[in-house]
């Protein structure tokens, strides 16, 4: 909710008399002053100090007390710190809190510089933790692929034993085999792949489509999150941010961007030598085992949550496996078929059936076998030249070997299963014929896959260093130099290195951090010489997309010139591999599954088959292999097709407590989710429409999943949520009123307190009656918290409660709280800042909630401590690309991505004067740029848009004015502005129509108006009015994608205007940052996190230990 931020100034009247100043001037209209907040003054801390004071003395005011003379105003500054936010704070926190509580606000002059120490108590290892890190205690990542396969077919049970006889070979004379069985079915082991099994009279098969790889993603992000690693010696543990891509792990020093060059620790999955289960006793602990140029390492790492330990041992697995797969299939030159998964496993050579129940949902049944052939002993190894179709033969593996297969529909044909085994076993010993179909075949190579084959003896002990040190291939190509890193003013010593994938750097500290450099090729925009300056190096510069410049230094010219031609050699090698290799190219026999699943004609026994099936043609594959022509389409991708794995999922009722703890589908495209039982979702938020608009989003993801979703809200947004389909009820009385309150009051401000509290008290009390009332039917409640009364509904209820919101809420060291706008950050005050707001929140509103609780709910009292609101499932709906994730916050804490709503006004359509407007500007080669300000109430709406135009036509540029914000309680009477045709006047447009076709924003910045300019990739500007519309505008000028304006002087909006429409770097960084945000799909991850937390969310947070 767009409330305004807490303004931290001291309280003295000085802000008051300023605004009455203010508004006694307002009435000269010419003036070309915009309406601007306060400019801040007072350095945060000492501000934090001076507000909790305030705060103490409004919400415990009482009559009889008399106010505090100055003399008294440390005593009262420092017992104000303690009662609201001192109590509050860790160990660390307070210590440095205690030693800045003794400066007081007298020590500070107004308007005088803010120059603060640095933070007290800083970890040591955080301030060199960008530098990198010299152990070996750490893991390594690698990613899966992306989807591929169609299916329209019917095929009778004969065009499937045709198929099957085929690709295997035959087990008895025509006519003899039958097809009992076809059954949608999985594979167990480290992964799960699901596919098709057919149980014939001679034999068990098995195929499955994987999905398929995409040449850019060797550097897709699989996963990422913070993780605490535990150190050997006396080291303390480090918490770090861990990041799988296809590959390998790599560790940094936070989620920002500026550190994703630096690796504290980089590990290729080659490696890798084992990933240990969970232990019961330490169930948040992952082992890793990887061999390290001193040997054989063991690494721990551990996470804020079970659930999150799970999710990543299986994610690790899963990339594992497919790495490990695609390199031996490489290795042995077998990509015909890279992207299937086939068994053949004659049944005379079974030796046993296992079967157990995996829930309710599959029979699980471990096969025995005997993989090797007793005709001979000296039986091939590979493949022969009529076996060379990707099958992995293996005749020459141990004597008995196991294989687990979940039935997901079991038949009495698979039930007798031991009595067609015994039947195969009498007709091969009484037969003298080797059949070609009697050896087993197996894509799922159930050994540990050995990845390092080729040896790196031939390399010299300072490449392997370096090798070992960046997490470089030792298989693959590299070139060494020594160099020096040039930075600033310091240059470090060290090597160079360019490999097929990124070039880096290393230098090895014996006392403090190695410092690492690793930047894959793929964002070298250009290598050249740089200006040599005072240095005697001889320097070269690589220009890094979204970074500065790496410059390291040569002893002599021709080395340099050298690491040039090196760069740009690996460079064209790396493109040249990204368009020829077989491990990114999908076969053209398999299209990727379309969006309506096919539910396939195979679901049962024979009869059902048969049934199912239409009449063979010519186009049938199995009527065109019976005429002696090949199949059109691998036997995979017509017996398992990967747009069969859809429906099979979704048919499947799986608990999906027990689905963490099983193994990672490594073939169910990211998109499909597992089916959950339906339930009702209420949605409780107030505010404006960006506060409701990602709920939209989000119901209508869950609705497309099979829940019910109601929103409760202002009844103002009735007709516009129902319109999309889902239930609208009633709470929170009128927005406008609301927010006409927060501008003219900074709401949670001590002004506010001081002057407002008792029209809060009321429209709380309301809030409170009605928001019960409409959220006693819930299933799950999901809340913004600005709604309060979400977490005590959900316990009273006895049902799952999530937080979402539009903006951070959760305590971190790395920025403030939204609604408090420093003029210094610093890790203590950023702290101390989220533990003031939620003390001063919940003081204020306690009273009642508690009352509310005991007689409406009917439940007893609760304080802060008892609410533990840090251990309730948090999902943030803005981007990672916006606002990274911080280290301190846990792991059931979610930044899932925007919840865009694509078509958010109904009915709408531009108007042909608009496109006119519009054509007619592109023609002119102007730009075109967006003004407007949503729903929220500006002072003054006609002065401020007499301001604009003057800007706008200052500028150059032509414009786009909606003109919802001035319409908004403007005054009867007001006359109305006349637009120049530079300015297209419009009251409402949707923003996801409009922006990717103009070239910048200015708005306020509201959460979703800036994840919508931000996501076209278009420079952003912000004039921020309250609450966290100061957050984004401080969030999108460190970017460097925009500009936070400071007021709507004409000649600020023409200088803002003109530097985003021609500044190269400003429009390079929001396109950047577009992109990603297009990648992600915010409304899918907001759904898993909540399926994944789902047990979590309903338990009873005082027992939890996070």
């Amino acid at each position: 909710m767009r409330w305004p931020r807490i303004n931290l100034r001291r309280a003295d009247g000085s802000q008051q008399s300023r605004t009455s100043s203010a508004s006694s001037s307002g009435k000269s209209h010419q003036s070309d002053k915009s309406p601007t907040p306060p400019q801040d003054e007072d350095p945060g801390l000492a501000r934090l100090f001076s507000d909790a004071a305030s705060f103490d003395r409004i919400l415990n005011a009482r009559p009889d007390v008399v106010e505090t003379s100055e003399d008294k105003a440390l005593h009262d500054s420092l017992n104000g710190f303690s009662q609201l936010v001192g109590r509050d704070l860790d160990d660390h926190e307070r210590v440095a809190s205690e030693q800045l509580a003794q400066l007081t606000v007298s020590n500070w002059a107004p308007g005088g510089p803010a120059n603060l120490a640095p933070d007290v108590g800083l970890d040591e290892s955080e301030e060199s933790a960008s530098e990198g890190e010299q152990d070996a205690n750490l893991p390594s990542g690698v990613t899966p692929a992306a989807g591929e396969s169609d299916l329209g077919d019917k095929l009778t049970p004969d065009d499937v034993l045709d198929l099957l006889q085929n690709e295997f070979g035959a087990l008895a004379p025509a006519g003899e085999e039958k097809l009992l069985l076809e059954v949608d079915a999985t594979i167990f082991q480290d992964v799960v792949i699901l596919g098709v099994v057919h149980l014939t009279t001679h034999r068990i098969t098995f195929h499955a489509s994987l999905l398929s790889s995409q040449p850019d993603q060797n550097e897709r992000i699989l996963k990422s999150g913070p993780v605490l690693v535990h150190r050997k010696g006396l080291r303390r543990k480090k918490r770090v941010w861990l990041q799988l891509t296809r590959d390998m792990i790599s560790t940094y020093a936070s989620s920002r961007d500026e550190h994703k060059i630096k690796p504290l620790r980089t590990i290729l999955f080659s490696s890798i030598k084992n990933i240990k289960p969970l232990e019961s006793k330490n169930p948040r602990r992952l082992n890793i085992v990887f061999e390290a140029n001193t040997g054989i390492v063991e690494s721990i790492v551990e996470f804020d949550t079970d659930e999150s330990a799970q999710d990543w041992r299986r994610e690790l697995l899963g990339a594992l496996f497919l790495y490990r797969r695609n390199r031996r299939l490489v290795l042995e030159d077998d990509t015909d078929d890279l992207n299937a998964i086939r068994v053949n496993i004659p049944l005379s050579r079974v030796i046993t059936t296992e079967r157990t129940n995996l829930a309710s949902f599959a029979g699980l049944v471990a096969v025995t076998f005997d993989p090797s052939s007793h005709d001979s002993s000296t039986e091939q190894a590979a493949p022969s030249a009529e076996d060379k179709e990707g099958l992995a033969l293996i005749d020459t593996a141990p004597e008995r070997q196991v294989l687990q297969f979940g039935i997901l529909r079991e038949d009495m044909e698979w039930l007798d299963i031991r009595s067609y085994i015994d039947k195969a076993k009498t007709s091969a010993s009484s037969s003298n014929v080797d059949w070609p179909g009697s050896r087993v075949y197996i894509d799922v190579d159930p050994r540990n896959v050995e990845t390092s084959e080729a040896s790196d003896n031939n390399l010299s002990d300072r490449v392997k260093s370096v090798s070992y040190a960046l997490g470089l291939d030792t298989t693959k190509d590299i070139w060494v130099r020594r160099a020096h890193l040039h930075r600033h003013v310091v240059s470090y010593s060290g090597h160079f290195a360019v490999s097929t994938e990124c070039v880096g750097f290393w230098s090895k500290s014996i006392t403090g951090a190695d410092i690492r450099y690793r930047v894959p090729l793929s964002r070298i925009k250009d290598v050249k010489p740089h200006d040599r300056g005072r240095s005697r190096d001889h320097i070269l510069a690589i220009e890094i997309q979204g970074q500065q410049d790496l410059r390291l230094g040569f002893s002599t010219e021709k080395k340099r010139d050298d690491a040039i031609e090196q760069i740009n050699r690996f460079i064209g090698l790396s493109q040249e591999h990204t368009v020829s290799s077989p491990l990114t190219q999908s076969p053209p026999s398999s299209p990727p599954p379309s969006d309506d699943s096919v539910p396939n004609r195979r679901v049962g026994s024979l009869e059902q088959i048969s049934e199912s099936s239409a009449s063979p043609d010519d186009t049938n594959p199995g009527t065109a292999h019976r005429s002696g022509t090949l199949p059109p389409r691998s036997a995979t991708s017509i017996l398992a097709p990967l747009s069969r794995v859809p429906s099979t999922v979704q048919k499947q009722h799986m608990p999906h407590a027990l689905k963490s703890l099983l193994p990672k589908a490594i073939n169910v495209p990211e998109s499909v989710l597992l089916s959950v039982p339906s339930k009702h979702f209420v949605c409780l938020t107030i505010g404006s429409r960006g506060d409701v608009q990602p709920y939209i989003a989000l119901g209508r993801g869950l609705q497309k999943e099979g829940h019910k979703v109601t929103i409760v809200t202002h009844e103002e947004y009735k007709e516009w949520v129902t319109g999309f389909g889902i239930d609208h009820r009633t709470a929170g009385g009128d927005p406008g009123a609301l927010m006409k309150l927060s501008v003219e009051n900074k709401m949670f401000s001590p002004q506010f307190f001081k002057e407002s509290l008792g029209n809060f008290r009321t429209w709380l009390d309301e809030l409170l009656v009605e928001s019960w009332e409409q959220c006693k039917d819930a299933d799950v409640l999901l809340e913004s918290p600005s709604a309060m009364a979400g977490v005590h509904i959900a316990e009273a209820l006895h049902i799952p409660y999530f937080r979402t919101f539009t903006m951070p809420w959760t305590k971190t060291k790395e920025f403030p709280h939204a609604f408090l706008a420093p003029p210094v950050e610093s890790p203590t005050f950023n702290a101390a800042s989220y533990v003031l707001f939620d003390n001063v929140f919940w003081t204020a509103t306690s009273s009642q909630i508690n009352r509310w609780r005991k007689h409406t709910l009917e439940i007893g009292h609760t304080d802060m401590g008892h609410l533990a609101q840090s251990k309730i499932p948090f999902i943030y709906n803005f981007s990672q690309a916006v606002v990274p994730k911080p280290l301190d916050w846990g792991d059931a804490t979610a930044v899932s991505g925007y919840w865009f709503l694509d078509n958010p006004e109904l009915n709408w359509t531009p108007p042909q004067t608009l496109v006119d407007w519009m054509a007619k500007a592109r023609a002119d080669e102007k730009p075109i740029v967006y003004i407007g300000f949503g729903s929220i109430t500006v002072p003054n709406p006609k002065l401020v848009t007499e301001r604009i135009i003057r800007g706008v036509l200052k500028s150059g540029v032509r414009a786009i004015i909606s003109k919802g914000w001035s319409a908004r309680m403007s005054k009867p009477g007001d006359d109305e502005v006349e637009f120049p045709e530079e300015c297209y006047s419009l009251d409402k447009v949707p923003h996801d129509w409009l922006f990717p076709q103009i070239d910048a924003a200015l708005h306020h910045g509201g959460a979703g108006t800036t994840g919508a300019s931000l996501r076209a990739g278009i420079p952003t500007l912000i004039r921020p009015w309250f609450g966290d519309q100061f957050f984004w505008a401080s969030r999108v000028q460190k970017l460097g994608a925009g500009i936070k304006l400071n007021s709507l002087h004409s000649k600020e909006v023409s200088h803002a205007l003109k530097k985003a429409t021609t500044n190269r770097v400003m429009k390079e960084k929001a396109a950047s940052v577009g992109e990603r945000i297009r990648e992600e799909d915010g409304v899918r991850t907001a759904i898993n996190t909540i399926y994944t937390y789902l047990p979590r969310a309903g338990r009873d947070r005082k027992t939890m230990d996070k």
